[in-house]
């Protein structure tokens, strides 16, 4: 029966893009124009950054640091804790990409992978703070809020789903390792990674905008923007941003539509997890919460921040106090993972001694 649902849609849709050529063409230009603005240049560097990281060991030892959080918080093996790290730092599919390779190498059980995916997918900060932030709505300190309540709406899911096959077995505690690579194949390594993931994004980007935009052209009345962001939330967020909407309303759909992910990123995980044969209920039911999380938080931001005012005089900046509490938090942290890898290199170094 999938099948033949799948068949007809893609029936319709050979249809749809030769009785309106003209009007796919313009799509797939926007599409491509959305990449190439905002996609490519906000995410490309950073994965390829992300890429050098991994390769250089660096993420082993940030495993190292979050994992006594993973077991109690989420009921998964301290060995997840690298792909809910690169999920955070890094944006969609990083996170699910990781979560499949560590269960591939036996370091997390089919299970606790499950339980994973349904929390560690998560957008990247230079989109939400550059692409959505600064690029649509002008502002640092509103990509501040918007990543705010994201992460906060993931770590929300992965408490909710711990208990999901909860009394499965899981994986033994293997510790992560990462082969020795001088930092000329590092970087080739993550170049090409990166290239490839643009290429699988920007692909799915194109033909979900397309397919999404010629399907709800059907519809006889006027579709909410938020809709368009349930087929592919990059190009949802653009209608969003430009829509006439209050511009409080304006970024809780933003959250929304950004914390559910789309059908395309949808899509570019079930292509990674699908040789795996996991369950993707949990991933599914995971970015449904992750979209109510993230808007419910938004708004909660929004009202104890007395953000409401400012929005409604049409400013884009929020509050001052808002955004230095947020760089001191940020700045804290980063100090606090500097001196821990300090620490362990001491460590480590002295036990070689």
């Amino acid at each position: 029966m999938r099948k033949k649902i799948y068949l007809a849609l893609t029936l319709v849709l050979i249809g749809l893009l030769i009785s309106r050529g003209e009007e796919a063409i313009q799509y797939s230009r926007d599409a491509l124009l959305l990449c190439a603005d905002m996609i490519i240049p906000s995410l490309f560097p950073f994965f390829v950054c992300s890429g050098i990281l991994i390769y250089s060991g660096f993420c082993q030892k940030l495993s190292k640091l979050f994992s006594p959080v993973m077991k109690p918080l989420f009921n998964v093996n301290p060995n997840g804790s690298s792909a809910f790290i690169l999920g955070v730092i890094s944006g969609y599919p990083l996170g699910a990409v990781t979560a499949c390779q560590l269960y591939e190498a036996n370091y997390i059980s089919k299970s606790e992978t499950e339980r994973l995916l349904s929390f560690c997918n998560n957008s990247g900060p230079l989109f939400i703070l550059g692409s959505v932030g600064i690029g649509l709505y002008m502002g640092l300190d509103i990509g501040i809020l918007l990543y705010t309540a994201h992460i906060i709406g993931a770590v929300l899911v992965g408490i909710c789903m711990r208990f999901y096959s909860k009394d499965k077995h899981t994986a033994p505690d293997y510790e992560l390792s990462t082969p020795e690579m001088s930092f000329s194949e590092i970087f080739r390594t993550s170049a090409v990674n990166a290239a490839n993931s643009m290429l699988l994004i920007c692909g799915t980007i194109l033909f979900f905008s397309v397919a999404s935009r010629l399907f709800l052209g059907l519809v006889p009345f006027e579709v909410p923007p938020v809709v368009y962001g349930l087929f592919e939330f990059s190009s949802g967020n653009v209608f969003i941003a430009a829509s006439g909407a209050p511009i409080p309303v304006r970024l809780v759909m933003s959250s929304i539509v950004t914390g559910f992910a789309g059908l395309s990123v949808h899509m570019q995980v079930l292509a990674v997890a699908a040789k795996y044969h996991l369950s993707m209920k949990p991933y599914f039911l995971g970015k449904v919460m992750h979209g109510l999380f993230s808007g419910a938080i938004t708004v909660i931001l929004i009202k104890l921040t007395s953000y409401t005012p400012v929005f409604a005089e049409k400013s884009y900046a929020l509050s001052t106090a808002f955004v230095m509490a947020s760089l001191h938090a940020v700045i804290c942290i980063t100090i606090i993972v500097i001196l821990f890898l300090l620490a362990y290199e001491r460590k480590a170094g002295s036990a070689e001694r």
